[in-house]
């Protein structure tokens, strides 16, 4: 089933050195992300739709990148694999069954956070509502938009909420940037440690 909650404690618990098993804290990360978020919803409040069409065409395509990756590992969990002799063989092989665990919840994790920011940039994409102009002379509607021309109270929500959501949009964007490069990184990292390394070749 799928659980939110669990892929994000999952994927928070690969943050540590994969030969000293040591945590590394993500403190600094959230509050680095954070205050950059800030920062860009500061200085750029709006954003042009044509970036955020492109935004969604290169989300379309790092989801089909890690969905294929997903595929892969699935496939690779069906294979049937020689358990080594040594003891020092069985270690390594429990470390890198432990890592590919990981990297498909890694990958979960990316996935969640760019359906995430699919979301806000189309609802950044989204038309403001407008009243039909064969309602605006109805009692209520009337004093409705009477309202919204004579009272501060709806820019002021107005600002609010768009400055809000664009701190979401940027902080999301930014979390993809990094998840994005996390997963290539350990998907790479893993097929290192899987093939025992590699000889670099002559070229």
């Amino acid at each position: 089933m799928f659980n939110i909650e669990s892929i994000i404690r999952n994927n928070n618990a690969t943050f540590y050195d994969f030969d000293t098993r040591k945590r590394r804290s993500q403190k600094p990360r959230v509050a680095v992300l954070t205050a950059l978020s800030i920062a860009l919803a500061i200085l750029c409040p709006k954003v042009s739709d044509n970036l955020l069409a492109g935004f969604l065409a290169v989300q379309s395509i790092l989801l089909g990148f890690t969905f294929n990756v997903m595929f892969f590992l699935v496939g690779q969990n069906k294979e049937k694999i020689t358990e080594p002799q040594s003891i020092e063989g069985q270690l390594r092989a429990e470390r890198i069954k432990t890592l590919y665990h990981e990297l498909f919840y890694n990958v979960s994790y990316f996935n969640l956070v760019a359906i995430m920011s699919i979301i806000t940039a189309t609802g950044l994409l989204l038309p403001t509502m407008e009243v039909p102009y064969f309602l605006q002379h109805v009692g209520f509607f009337q004093s409705y938009l009477h309202w919204l021309s004579t009272s501060t109270v709806p820019t002021v929500i107005g600002t609010i909420f768009n400055d809000s959501l664009m701190f979401v949009f940027y902080l999301l964007a930014c979390e993809v940037v990094f998840s994005i490069a996390r997963v290539i990184g350990r998907t790479s990292f893993y097929f290192e440690r899987k093939m025992g390394g590699v000889s670099p070749l002559d070229c």
